[in-house]
């Protein structure tokens, strides 16, 4: 397993997960303080799927696909679960 933490902000998409050629479940969790935002490379606070603090979510990235986010306001970390 391998398990990490990505910084975001509220001013720019981050990569959270990188492309690889299979599915991949993640596991999620939000304790910045602060609301955050996952989807594509164009999340943006009105089309991303909103990550309440303090809330823990499983997500499925299928094959050849991205994870990212962004804060809603200021910065924060996500915490990351996944496979090796």
């Amino acid at each position: 397993m391998i398990s990490e933490q990505v910084s975001l902000n509220n001013t720019s998409a981050i990569k959270i997960i990188p492309s690889v050629n299979y599915e991949q479940t993640i596991n999620l969790h939000n304790s910045s303080g602060n609301n955050m935002y996952l989807g594509g490379s164009d999340v943006s606070t009105s089309n991303g799927f909103h990550l309440p603090n303090n809330t823990d979510v499983v997500v499925r990235v299928q094959q050849d696909n991205e994870l990212w986010g962004l804060m809603a306001t200021g910065t924060g970390s996500i915490h990351v679960l996944r496979a090796d």
